[in-house]
């Protein structure tokens, strides 16, 4: 298998296609939208997910591709003034789980952070959502705290 990791915007009209034709994919099941954002409701709304965290534009993303197909995404939220980044909505399409690419795209987002001295990383994850609370403690993120309906706040220091 071949997978590879390139930059995507959602300010680029294509990759915003892109990204709106798998994501309403991936996300018609509620349950798989709920484990990634539980800020929205079913059934998936692209603009309201666009609206709500990528108009900001310290948010870099990245898409996991086999050949020419997105089989997952990845995004972290890079604050230089704090040194502090935040990884957020790491997804992988279900035909593709179990092959090491959550982890790999992790270690992705976790290098380009350490590349730009960003000191601490932080991801949420939905209590009932095992195979990423495993994949993050195995990774060496602990947990911090709860944040309400957004889930379980992990931290793991870069340094």
């Amino acid at each position: 298998m071949s997978i590879k990791i390139e930059k995507v915007s959602y300010n680029n009209s294509k990759d915003r296609q892109v990204l709106k034709t798998i994501l309403s994919k991936w996300f018609e099941n509620p349950k798989e939208l709920n484990w990634t954002d539980p800020r929205l409701n079913y059934p998936f709304n692209f603009n309201r997910w666009v609206e709500l965290t990528y108009k900001d534009n310290n948010v870099k993303s990245f898409v996991l591709k086999e050949d020419k197909w997105v089989i997952g995404i990845g995004n972290i939220i890079l604050n230089k003034n704090t040194k502090f980044a935040h990884a957020l909505h790491i997804f992988i399409d279900s035909k593709y789980r179990n092959k090491g690419l959550g982890t790999k795209m992790l270690q992705y987002l976790e290098a380009l952070a350490k590349d730009v001295n960003m000191i601490t990383i932080s991801i949420n994850v939905m209590p009932k959502n095992k195979p990423a609370l495993k994949l993050y403690e195995k990774m060496g993120f602990k947990k911090l705290k709860s944040n309400g309906e957004q889930g379980l706040q992990l931290q793991k220091s870069l340094v």
